[in-house]
C-alpha cells in the first residue's frame, strides 16, 4: 500500500514541467499538466499535517459522535489489527459519511488541482491520501478501514472539488471578489481550498518562508501503560 502511493507521487514528479504562471492565470483545461512541484509539495505538507490533527481531535471526541470504540489496548497493536482485516461497513452518522468525507477529499483534490495538476491525476493524488495515509494510516489507530470512505471520499471528492476549482476560477478572475465582495471572495477561497492559501500565507514564490511565521503542531504521547493522549498547538505571528 506504502509502495503505491509512492509511485502516485513520483508519477506527478516525473510528468511535472516548470510553471511560468498560476494556474488560474491560464485558460481552462480539464487535461493540461503543467505542475507547480513547488506548491505541490507545500500542499502535501499541509495536508498531511492537518490531517494528523484533525486525527488527534476526533480522537479526543466522543465515542458517540466518532463510533470509535473505545477499549484498553496500545495504539500500534490496534492499527496493525485494523488495516490487517478487510474493510468494513461502518455505522458513522450521515454527516461524517456524506459530508465531511466528500469536502476532505475536495480538499485533497485541491491540492494537486491548484498546483497545476490536471483532473485524472488530481483524482489518483486524493485517492492516494484518502486511502493509504487517511483510512490504512492514521485512521486505522482508531477503527477499521470504511468500505464507504474508501469510495466516497476520493470519487465524490473530485466531482465537488473540480467544482470548487472551477469557482476558484472565477473568483480569481473577479479580482477575488464573490458578489462584489472581496471579504466573501477571501472567505470562499479559504474554505474550498485552504491548503493552497495557507501555501501562500507561509511560503514565497522562492520556496522561503515568509516573514509571518505560522505553526501547527500536534504531538501525541504514549505513557507506559499505554495510554493515549494528544496535544495541539497553534502560532501566528504578525
Amino acid at each position: 500500500m506504502r509502495k503505491l502511493a509512492i509511485i502516485v507521487f513520483l508519477m506527478l514528479g516525473l510528468i511535472a514541467s516548470p510553471v511560468k504562471a498560476s494556474v488560474y492565470d491560464r485558460q481552462y483545461s480539464f487535461m493540461e499538466n503543467d505542475v507547480d512541484t513547488q506548491l505541490l509539495k507545500h500542499n502535501t505538507i499541509i495536508l498531511v499535517g492537518s490531517s494528523v490533527v484533525v486525527m488527534g481531535l476526533l480522537y479526543l471526541a466522543p465515542s458517540s459522535f466518532t463510533n470509535w470504540e473505545d477499549k484498553d489496548e496500545s495504539p500500534f497493536s490496534k492499527w496493525w489489527k485494523n488495516v490487517s482485516h478487510h474493510p468494513v461497513i461502518d455505522k458513522d452518522d450521515f454527516f461524517l459519511n456524506y459530508v465531511t468525507h466528500p469536502y476532505s477529499g475536495a480538499l485533497y483534490y485541491m491540492g494537486a488541482r491548484s498546483a497545476g495538476v490536471n483532473g485524472i491525476y488530481s483524482f489518483l493524488y486524493s485517492a492516494a491520501l484518502s486511502t493509504f495515509f487517511w483510512e490504512y494510516g492514521v485512521e486505522a489507530f482508531a477503527e477499521r478501514p470504511s468500505i464507504q470512505d474508501l469510495i466516497i471520499t476520493p470519487v465524490c471528492g473530485a466531482i465537488l472539488g473540480e467544482g470548487f476549482y472551477l469557482a476558484k476560477r472565477h473568483i480569481v478572475s473577479n479580482d477575488e471578489k464573490l458578489l462584489g465582495s472581496k471579504i466573501l471572495g477571501k472567505t470562499t477561497l479559504f474554505l474550498i481550498d485552504p491548503m493552497t492559501e495557507v501555501s501562500n500565507l507561509i511560503w514565497d514564490q522562492n520556496d522561503k518562508p515568509m516573514n509571518n511565521t505560522f505553526q501547527l503542531q500536534g504531538m501525541p504521547s504514549y505513557s507506559h501503560k499505554g495510554g493515549f493522549s494528544y496535544g495541539i498547538s497553534l502560532q501566528f505571528n504578525f
